[in-house]
């Protein structure tokens, strides 16, 4: 009891620690150089007026054109930008495109233009106070002995076993044969004033799954939430939602609230608006945003039940937020891909994700606490095996499909490419930190002979085409290279940007030489996660190159001997694959 009390107590300062990490991190990008500041993935760097393109009214503003050097970046149209000189307003990203180099910047009349070249950096952090409003108006009731106002987010603090009508407390929620969607379904209707876990490893539809089970609330006369950290992610959710319903003719009113065009879902039965006041209306009942509308006052216990998506990436503090608008929670995501990033430093694990709280590092949620997707319809059996046995615990099955799809043999040139798989492909190489030529030339050759190849994909047997093949690397330094020596419109690009995608082949850079030229730490290029993500993109095949002596890198507890151990695991299955399948 006194345990999650802590906990909510930090949590009340949650965002104030955040903020505070990201007011440094900006003074910090301030006084970086050029050649940083485009490795930076949430910067842009080198910008450089496009003198060919003359200014164009935009309202009240003119947007001016620029070009920039090859780089990955996480920056998206509307956001606001700040010149990493000076720190001082730039306008926003009105359009940008990463492949061409080529942004546009609206800027008002009264903003100077900055000399060529320069670069940019992001706004300070968003003031969270309703966030933080919604944490101490759950923290106040709590105090005032009136939990019961907020059962399902009191439910996830204490980490109680979620509660449903018909099914025994501690008892399995699904059971084994179970059709998971109408598993998943049953589930959600019978919570009580209480939460469920729905954990989707890659390629396992949790999406899909997420959608008949709103949909059949709805159905219901349910009033249903629908949130997650990025529009992109709702939108996604709310593009399956819209299908289901067409297709089961059920009937409802949809509003989506996002900021600007850009955050609009532009579907067919629910409206987009801008309007707090608008998605609050109770003529709706499928509301959709981020945390910052589910959090307000208004919204208050409106919700009958909220969806959660990517929980895996939500802090713990801005799901108490939001969870003050609903009578039911449920979080879904898989905390074993990318996690939640916490900048601050949060005491008594107050700076988790809800996953993550719940979990207490089980790598799949237990029967008695939520549902695992246990099938997937992405990997080939012979990635899914390594797959579930170093993440998942053994428990992640393919779908007998996934055994039609593999790379048709071609004696004339192998480059270590196999039918199906997983190949780890040795390259030595010393002193190289966050990029290395010599990956990049192994890279370059098996990339060339995949275009040679044909693969069936299960229905048919077609060439590989650049779409089909993705190549991944840790660091922005590597995606650079990479995107140099590839065809023009090659899929490069680090982890983070490619979760959520497939393809029928993944290449994997790991860039770095050995420990001693780790250019961070032990958890960021060992991470467990991180390679799950990036293996498991593949649909077929998936190549990893690296060095040799990365993996007799030092380690200086056994969290990172674990970490390390993943790779070797890697190589060590790749090594096992049947003989004779090097095609």
């Amino acid at each position: 009891e006194l345990e999650w009390r802590e906990v909510l107590g930090y949590l009340l300062d949650y965002h104030r620690r955040e903020d505070k990490s990201e007011w440094w991190a900006m003074f910090h990008r301030m006084e970086m150089d050029e050649e940083a500041l485009i490795d930076d993935s949430v910067c842009l760097g080198r910008l450089v007026l496009d003198t060919s393109r003359s200014p164009v009214k935009e309202k009240k503003s003119l947007l001016h054109f620029f070009r920039f050097p090859a780089q990955d970046t996480k920056m998206r149209v509307g956001d606001a930008v700040l010149r990493s000189d000076t720190g001082k307003s730039c306008g926003s990203i009105f359009s940008l495109d990463a492949e061409s180099g080529e942004v546009a910047l609206k800027i008002g009349p009264k903003t100077e233009i900055p000399p060529s070249p320069f670069s940019l950096i992001p706004n300070g952090p968003r003031r969270p106070v309703v966030l933080q409003e919604a944490v101490a108006r759950f923290a106040s009731a709590v105090a005032a002995g009136k939990t019961k106002r907020y059962r399902a987010v009191t439910s996830i603090l204490r980490k109680e076993l979620p509660r449903l009508s018909g099914i025994t407390e501690g008892k399995a929620i699904a059971q084994p044969g179970d059709d998971l969607v109408s598993a998943v379904t049953k589930a959600v209707s019978q919570l009580k004033e209480s939460h469920l876990l729905i954990q989707g490893p890659p390629g396992t539809g949790k999406t899909f799954t997420s959608a008949h089970a709103i949909v059949e609330l709805l159905k219901a006369g349910k009033r249903v939430g629908v949130a997650s950290n990025s529009h992109k992610a709702i939108n996604n959710l709310l593009e399956w939602v819209e299908k289901v319903a067409i297709e089961k003719r059920v009937k409802f009113a949809g509003v989506k609230k996002g900021s600007g065009e850009e955050d609009a879902f532009n579907g067919s039965l629910i409206v987009d608006t801008t309007d707090n006041g608008e998605a609050a209306d109770i003529k709706y009942n499928l509301v959709a945003g981020t945390a910052w509308l589910f959090s307000r006052p208004e919204m208050d216990q409106t919700i009958d039940h909220l969806f959660i998506d990517e929980a895996g990436q939500v802090c713990l503090a801005n799901v108490v937020a939001m969870g003050t608008a609903a009578k039911n929670i449920v979080l879904i995501g898989d905390q074993m891909q990318l996690s939640q990033v916490s900048k601050g430093i949060h005491p008594a694990k107050s700076g988790v994700s809800a996953l993550e709280h719940l979990l207490c590092g089980h790598a799949t949620v237990p029967p008695e606490r939520g549902i695992l997707l246990n099938v997937t319809r992405r990997l080939h059996p012979s990635i899914c095996s390594f797959i579930s046995d170093a993440v998942y615990e053994g428990r992640l099955e393919p779908h007998e499909s996934t055994a039609k799809r593999f790379i048709l043999a071609d004696k004339s040139v192998t480059n270590g490419i196999r039918e199906s798989g997983i190949a780890f492909i040795d390259v030595d190489h010393e002193g190289n930190g966050q990029c290395s030529d010599e990956e990049v030339e192994e890279v370059k050759a098996a990339y060339s002979a995949l275009l040679k190849r044909k693969w069936n994909d299960g229905e048919e047997v077609r060439s590989l085409k650049k779409e089909d093949i993705l190549v991944v690397t840790p660091y922005n330094m590597q995606v650079n290279r990479l995107k140099a020596a590839l065809p023009a419109g090659a899929r490069v690009g680090t982890v983070d940007k490619f979760q959520g995608q497939e393809a029928a082949v993944v290449l994997v850079s790991m860039a770095t030489s050995s420990g001693e030229e780790l250019p961070r730490n032990i958890e960021f290029l060992f991470s467990r996660q991180r390679l799950n993500v990036a293996i498991s993109r593949a649909q077929c095949l998936a190549m990893v190159f690296a060095s040799p002596r990365l993996l007799e890198v030092s380690c200086n507890s056994i969290d990172q001997v674990k970490l390390v151990n993943t790779l070797c695991w890697a190589k060590e299955y790749a090594g096992q694959m049947p003989s004779g399948i090097d095609v």
